[in-house]
């Protein structure tokens, strides 16, 4: 019946529409494999990833602790077979060094290093004129660094003369006896300041007060190569104008002495810190920059091994990297 052949259509057509409900659920059934594979390799890239970076991360830390390891640590509670003297004694030790006149018994009391008995009585003779009387002492606990065993005295002086204060270190010797450092309280430089501000010797070393600065100029223009260190001291200080109390110290950057000062001031409480340095003219500086050659100690006692030493193989390393 012609109705029937317009609802029905031709046989070909029938055919037709089934192959394409075929072929369209075989490209569908392709189109979710695909994606069930591309899920499946991309969990897989990141797991092999995460092994990946896991396993380097690990390395890496133990790379990273080996090398802390093999470091000496710093700010670090040194052992010691000797038992450290309390608050009282330590005062009394102090008290009692300061008021020595005797040559003969110097040596039972102080930490002599390259002075004489003669030496030390005479500057505390002349403290006691300079200075003024002292005021009172501080126990200031344990100041340990560097590998150094100590106990801290604040001795201040009164007020209106131009000192204000000194420190004195109590270390024991090899027998186990606690004595004052005499250099580290004197705050001795080699030579002395004014022979090195003079230009009568063109390095020495010197106890300062360091903080980090920013002046750069003459050879020390270029602040990619040079680290700039503030540096004062009340003995420098009494012999400089008043606008040149504090003077500069470079160290290279890069170098042992940079990163011994960057040390320094990280493990500092405040931004000035103590240290001990030996420092050097430069040929067409300015008469208050210097440039600083070693980093002897991180506080004025000096350690049996200078404190920039354990920062060469950085340096070395560094460079060669």
């Amino acid at each position: 019946m012609p109705e029937q052949a317009f609802t029905r259509g031709p046989r070909g057509s029938l055919r037709s529409k089934a192959r394409h409900r075929k072929v369209t659920a075989i490209r569908a059934e392709r189109r979710r494999l695909m994606r069930t594979w591309s899920v499946i390799l991309m969990v897989t890239v990141l797991v092999v990833i995460g092994v990946f970076m896991h396993f380097w991360l690990d390395t890496r830390d133990k790379e990273i602790a080996a090398e802390e390891a093999a470091r000496e640590p710093d700010n670090v509670r040194v052992v010691s077979q000797f038992t450290s003297p309390g608050e009282s004694e330590a005062l009394e030790l102090v008290q009692r060094a300061l008021a020595v006149r005797e040559p003969r018994k110097i040596a039972t009391l102080f930490r002599l290093s390259e002075s004489t008995p003669d030496q030390v009585v005479e500057f505390l003779a002349n403290s006691a004129t300079q200075d003024g009387p002292i005021q009172k002492y501080d126990w200031l606990r344990s100041m340990d660094t560097d590998g150094l065993l100590m106990e801290g005295v604040l001795v201040s002086y009164a007020e209106g003369h131009g000192q204000g204060a000194r420190l004195a270190f109590l270390t024991p010797d090899e027998a186990g006896v606690w004595k004052v450092d005499f250099a580290a309280y004197a705050r001795s430089s080699s030579p002395s300041w004014k022979v090195f501000l003079e230009g009568r010797a063109a390095q020495a070393l010197v106890r300062v007060f360091v903080a980090p600065d920013t002046y750069y100029n003459g050879p020390f223009q270029d602040e990619r190569k040079w680290m700039c260190i503030g540096i004062a001291s009340p003995e420098a200080k009494a012999l400089l104008p008043e606008e040149q109390e504090v003077l500069c110290g470079y160290c290279k950057v890069g170098s042992a002495q940079a990163k011994a000062m960057a040390r320094i001031f990280a493990g500092g409480n405040s931004q000035t810190c103590r240290a001990t340095l030996e420092i050097r003219c430069m040929p067409g500086a300015h008469a208050r920059q210097f440039e600083i050659t070693r980093v002897l100690a991180e506080d004025w006692v000096l350690p049996p091994r200078p404190y920039d030493e354990k920062f060469h193989s950085e340096s070395v390393r560094g460079t060669q990297e």
